[in-house]
Order: structure tokens, then C-alpha cells, then sequence
């Protein structure tokens, strides 16, 4: 169920050929061309939806009703979540109306998190990462076996946090990250492995202007740590604790943390405005992969479909999102209820908050 200019519609099976909506949302949009209206400082989650409507291979999940297959309804969200988010997709790619807006969706969503009921601007990386986790769950039906009794200890933290029942959203959007401590007196290592939706980096510090690479290298440098437990040593040692991919998702999400507590101003929160490059295409993973990564057969170059920006500031800020079409292979930006052609050289820019980056081989949703 899908609200459009406040009125409540059935999803129809196919599109109809006329709309009594056509004298206020013009027909026949590009697929995928729809803007959300804004519902009350809503920016964040439209900006959030239309970069999860650029991912084919979800969009195409979602307009096939390949979904409905495995929704599971003993969780949390009791697969409330996945319907309304798959019935919002279907009528962003019908191509009938200018914009559509969201309620449904957004009630549901607020009734499992207050902090998306009321008109309040929210953080669209915080709506993400919830939505993630609840679309898992909505859809984590897919039984995987155990393929061998003997499994590395990456493949067990993995199968601890599937509990042997995987999803769609898992299989595009979930990586495993290698925690490794090492002493720095007899060399023992520890490693620990947790998976992630997105990663979480950090922007460079006095500096204005700055590399996708560089905030990369930050992140996966390594840090010494103080007051280790040693097993090996028996007493508390200092320590290398480093970060390293052990499992590459499809669709890589990169958050770059613009927001933090300035203590010089009580704490209040600020924001960054580094003008970041990030590259387009060709993002090359190799070197933050862990050894046994580097010789999977997956691909470790990445090309870049969606952002979503942040503009302005905590106390007054607006969310958009630019995303290249898989349909017409053209950059668009999204900007609530306005969509229009975006040129390739525009995408840059201070603003970008949130990465979509993918390896998987661009198709086009069938309709």
C-alpha cells in the first residue's frame, strides 16, 4: 500500500494505462525517475530509499515479488519492513507519477523506532543502519549448510552471526571484518571477526580538502593499544590492533563521519566540511584485505552508483542523493519530490555522506 498525493492505493499487478493522478504527477516518468515527497523533514529517508532503489539487483528482487518467497514472519518487524519498502520500489519504477509519498513505510518504520515518527530532521546513516538490520531480518529465511565439518575461524563467526539462515540483504550488503591484536614483545596474535553493513571512516583532521584513499588508509593502518592482556607473555603487554577486510560485500556502504561532539563548545555537535574525492570508478580494495580475502575469486574493484549528501549543518541541514540510473547508465539527483539529470563531473562534492559502491556487473531492471 502506497499513498500518493495522501491517498491510499492498492498496488495494482500491472500499471494502468490512465491515472486519475495524471493532472497533478505527470505520466509516463523514466523508471526509477520518481521523487518522494517530503513528509516533514523526511529528506533523510528519501535520500536514503532512492539509493536503495538504484541497486538493481534489490529493485529487481523486489519487482519480481522474488521477496514474498522468503519473508520471515517470527521476527521483530514480522516482514512489515521488506513489504513496504518492496511496494515503495514498485512505484518508484512504474514510471507513472512525478512523486509519491512514503507513509505507510514511514509508519511502519516508526512504530518499531519512535525516532522516525515525529517531524524531527534524523541521521539518514543512522535510518540505514537500522533499516539494514530490519531488512536482514524481514528476509532471513535461506537455510546454508554447513558445506564441511572443518571451518576457519572466519566462516564460524560468520555462520554464530547467520545462525545458519542468510537473506538477500546479507548476501549484498553484509562483509566480515578481521580484528587482529598483536604484541609487540613475543609477537602473539589474537583475532576477532565481526561482520558490517557499511563502513564507519573517519575524515582526515586539518584538512580541507582530502582522498577517499586517505581516510582508507586511516582506518586500516593500525593503532597501538596500551595494557593488553598477552595469553602468550602471561601480563599486560602494548599492542598493534589492526583492521582488515576478511569478507568483501557486493555493495560496499561507506559512511564518512562528518558529525562529532566538539568538547571546546560543550560538547555540542559539529560538522566536518572536508571536500572529499572519492573516485567514480575503479576503487581498488586490495589493500585492506586479509590474506585469505586476497585469494578469493571475488573482485575487489568497486564503481561507485549512489550517494547520499548532507547539506548545510546539525541545527539546519538537507538530505538529497545522486544515483546513476542501471536503466539509462546516467547520473541523477534526487532531491525529495525533484528529480533531474545530473552531469558526472557534479557528483564530487563537499556534501557526500554516505558511498554506495558495488563490483557486481551492471543489469538493467526488467519491468
Amino acid at each position: 500500500m502506497i499513498c500518493v498525493a495522501g491517498v491510499k492505493l492498492q498496488l495494482p499487478t500491472v500499471p494502468p494505462t490512465y491515472s486519475i493522478y495524471s493532472s497533478i504527477f505527470p505520466l509516463r516518468r523514466g523508471r526509477g525517475l520518481t521523487g518522494l515527497k517530503n513528509l516533514g523533514n523526511t529528506c533523510y529517508m528519501n535520500s536514503i530509499l532512492q539509493c536503495l532503489s538504484n541497486t538493481p539487483q534489490l529493485t529487481e528482487y523486489c519487482i519480481s515479488d522474488k521477496y514474498k518467497n522468503y519473508i520471515s514472519r517470527s521476527n521483530k518487524t514480522n516482514g512489515q519492513v521488506i513489504e513496504e519498502v518492496a511496494a515503495l520500489i514498485k512505484e518508484l519504477w512504474n514510471g507513472q507519477y512525478k512523486c509519491v509519498a512514503s507513509r505507510d513505510l514511514r509508519y511502519v518504520v516508526g512504530q518499531y523506532q519512535k525516532i522516525f515518527r515525529g517531524v524531527d530532521q534524523q541521521d539518514s546513516h543512522e535510518f540505514l543502519t537500522i533499516l539494514m538490520d530490519w531488512l536482514h531480518s524481514d528476509l532471513q529465511t535461506l537455510h546454508v549448510p554447513r558445506q564441511r565439518e572443518m571451518i576457519s575461524a572466519s566462516e564460524k563467526a560468520w555462520l554464530e552471526f547467520t545462525k545458519a539462515k542468510e537473506s538477500m540483504i546479507l548476501h549484498l550488503f553484509y562483509g566480515q571484518m578481521k580484528s587482529t591484536v598483536k604484541c609487540v614483545v613475543c609477537h602473539k596474535e589474537s583475532a576477532t571477526y565481526e561482520s558490517f553493513s557499511n563502513l564507519s571512516l573517519e575524515l582526515p583532521p586539518n584538512s580541507n580538502v582530502c582522498q577517499l584513499n586517505q581516510c582508507m588508509d586511516m582506518y586500516f593502518s593500525g593503532e597501538r593499544i596500551h595494557g593488553w592482556n598477552c595469553p602468550n607473555c602471561k601480563t599486560k603487554r602494548d599492542a598493534i590492533k589492526k583492521l582488515d577486510i576478511s569478507k568483501l560485500p557486493p555493495v560496499m556502504v561507506v559512511h564518512l563521519k562528518r558529525f562529532y561532539a566538539d568538547p571546546s563548545n560543550s560538547g555540542a555537535y559539529m560538522k566536518k566540511q572536508n571536500y572529499l574525492r572519492f573516485p567514480l570508478e575503479n576503487l581498488d580494495m586490495n589493500p585492506y584485505i586479509a590474506r585469505a580475502e586476497s585469494r578469493a575469486v571475488t573482485p575487489k574493484t568497486y564503481q561507485l552508483y549512489a550517494v547520499s549528501n548532507h547539506y548545510g549543518t546539525m541545527e539546519g541541514g538537507h538530505y538529497t542523493a545522486f544515483c546513476k540510473s542501471a536503466n539509462y547508465g546516467k547520473w541523477f539527483k534526487f532531491d525529495d519530490q525533484v528529480v533531474s539529470a545530473l552531469d558526472s563531473s557534479n557528483v564530487v562534492s563537499s556534501a557526500a555522506y554516505i558511498l554506495f559502491y558495488t563490483w557486481l556487473p551492471p543489469m538493467q531492471v526488467s519491468l
